[in-house]
C-alpha cells in the first residue's frame, strides 16, 4: 500500500536559520480545543507508585499486516533501554499498543480507549491519525507525543512531535537533484487515497513546483494495488525522467522498480524523500542492478547502521529494537518510535517526581530543540517547526551511502518551502 512520508526538513530558529520567524503550523484544527481545567492538568491517569503507562494507536493488521508495527515497536525498545536504567524518577514505563486496523472509526474508538486508561498517547502512527484528532481536542490535557501525517492532529496544542508536520518540502535535495540530474524535470508520482497522503504529497508537489518541476504523472492508489505497470507504461508515454518515490511505503516502491526493470524503462533520476531507506528495499526491488543510484533526502541520520560510528545513538538504538523484538527489522517507523519515546520521557523526566499531563505538557512547550541524541536533525516541537537541515544518500553496489554531506550530521544551507495555503 502507499503511504508518504513525514515531512524531512523545516524553518525553524535552528542552527543554519538564526533570526528565522516561527511560522504557524500547517492546517486547521479538527475542532477547537477544549479548555484545560485545573482538574484535567492535575490528573495521573495511567500512573502508579512504580509505574506509567501510555498507549500507542497504530496500523497494525489490515491490508498490509504489520504495516507499522515498527511505530509501536520503538517506543517498546526505548522504553525497555530506560527502564534498564531504573525508568523515570522510579517508575518504571509500559506501553499500551492499539492496533486500528485500517479503520478510521477504530482510531477513534481506541484513541478514546487510551484517553481514559492511560497518561497519554506516545508513538502512534496511522493513516487515520485525523480520526483520532476530535478524542484529542476533546481532552486537550492528554499528552500526545507522536509522528503525525494530518494537518489538523498537528495544530492541536496538546500534540508535539520529534518530527513535526509542514505543509510543504525541503529544497536541499530538490536542489540538489535539479544542479546534479539536469533536466530530470518530469515528475511522475504515485500517492496513497487517504486525506493525509494526498494533504502532504500537495505540499510536495508545490515544492517541487516552486524549483521548476513539471507535475506530469501523478495517481492516487488503493492500499490493496500491487501492480503498477500501466503506471510504468503510462509515464514513460509521458515523458516522465523524474519518478518520485516518496508518498509510499518501501513495499510499494519496490514492486514499482520491479515493474520499470521489467518493461526496461529507467527514468534519469528515481528518488524518495525516505521511505526507500529500508533494509529489505535493495533485495526486494531487484538488488543492486535495479536500484543503483536511487537517491534519498531525508533529516533522519542513517539509523540503519552507516552513521554506527558517527553518532553513537543508531547502536543504540539498533540493540534495543534487537532486544525487545530479535524477527523485527528497523524501519523509519521504528525510529519515529523511539523518537516519540526519547520527546515524552525527556518532558516525563522534567517533571519531577510528581508528574500531571499537565505539568508533563508544560514541559513539552519548553521543549525548543530535539535531535534525539543526533538521530534526527534538529527540530522544534513547542513551535512544531521541523529542520531545514537533512542528508542526502543513494545507494551505490547494492548499499546505502551518504552523499551530502560525506562525514557526519546533516546540511543546513537550504530552507523548508512553506506551501501557500491551497496548494
Amino acid at each position: 500500500m502507499a503511504v508518504v512520508a513525514a515531512p524531512v526538513a523545516g524553518l525553524a530558529a535552528l542552527p543554519g536559520t538564526a533570526g528565522a520567524a516561527p511560522v504557524a503550523s500547517a492546517g486547521a484544527p479538527c475542532q477547537d480545543s477544549a479548555s484545560v481545567t485545573p482538574a484535567a492538568a492535575a490528573s495521573t491517569t495511567g500512573i502508579t507508585a512504580n509505574s506509567v503507562s501510555v498507549g500507542n494507536v497504530s496500523i497494525i493488521s489490515g491490508p498490509v499486516p504489520g504495516l507499522f508495527k515498527g511505530a509501536p515497536t520503538g517506543v517498546q525498545a526505548y522504553f525497555a533501554y530506560i527502564n534498564s536504567k531504573g525508568g523515570v524518577n522510579g517508575r518504571k514505563l509500559k506501553l499500551d499498543s492499539y492496533d486500528d486496523g485500517f479503520n478510521g472509526q477504530t482510531n477513534a474508538t481506541e484513541t478514546q480507549t487510551a484517553v481514559a486508561k492511560d497518561f497519554g498517547l506516545v508513538g502512534n502512527f496511522s493513516l487515520f491519525d485525523s480520526s483520532g484528532c476530535k478524542i484529542l481536542a476533546e481532552n486537550s490535557a492528554v499528552p500526545d507525543v507522536s509522528v503525525t501525517l494530518d494537518p489538523g492532529t498537528n495544530s492541536l496544542p496538546n500534540v508535539y512531535s520529534a518530527q513535526p508536520l509542514a505543509t510543504g518540502w525541503s529544497l536541499g535535495p530538490l536542489q540538489y537533484y535539479k544542479k546534479n540530474f539536469p533536466g530530470a524535470t518530469k515528475v511522475g508520482s504515485l500517492v496513497s487515497n487517504t486525506a493525509t497522503a494526498i494533504a502532504q504529497w500537495n505540499g510536495e508537489a508545490a515544492a517541487l513546483k516552486h524549483e521548476g518541476y513539471q507535475i506530469t504523472y501523478v495517481r492516487d492508489v488503493s492500499p490493496l494495488e500491487s501492480d503498477f505497470t500501466t503506471d510504468i507504461v503510462s509515464m514513460r508515454a509521458k515523458g516522465v525522467n523524474a519518478l518520485d518515490l516518496t508518498a509510499l511505503d518501501w513495499q510499494v516502491a519496490a514492486i514499482i522498480i520491479q515493474n520499470a526493470t521489467q518493461q526496461g524503462w529507467r527514468p534519469k533520476l528515481i528518488f524518495s524523500g525516505g521511505p526507500v531507506y529500508a533494509d529489505q528495499f535493495i533485495k526486494t526491488a531487484g538488488g543492486a542492478a535495479a536500484t543503483n543510484g536511487i537517491m534519498i533526502g531525508q533529516v533522519q541520520a542513517l539509523y540503519l547502521g552507516q552513521d554506527a560510528k558517527s553518532v553513537p545513538a543508531v547502536n543504540t538504538f539498533l540493540s534495543w529494537v534487537k532486544k525487545v523484538n530479535p524477527a523485527w527489522t528497523p524501519d523509519l517507523f521504528t525510529l519515529y518510535g523511539w523518537a516519540s519515546a526519547q520527546l515524552f520521557v525527556q518532558a516525563l523526566q522534567a517533571a519531577g517526581k510528581n508528574p500531571t499531563r499537565g505539568s508533563v505538557l508544560a514541559q513539552l512547550a519548553k521543549t525548543t530543540n530535539f535531535t534525539a541524541n543526533g538521530l534526527l536533525a534538529a527540530t522544534n516541537p513547542a513551535k512544531k517547526l521541523p529542520s531545514n537541515c537533512d542528508l542526502i544518500a543513494t545507494i551505490k553496489n547494492g548499499r546505502f551511502v551518504r552523499v551530502v554531506p560525506t562525514g557526519s550530521g546533516f546540511d543546513c544551507s537550504s530552507k523548508f518551502y512553506f506551501a501557500p495555503a491551497g496548494s
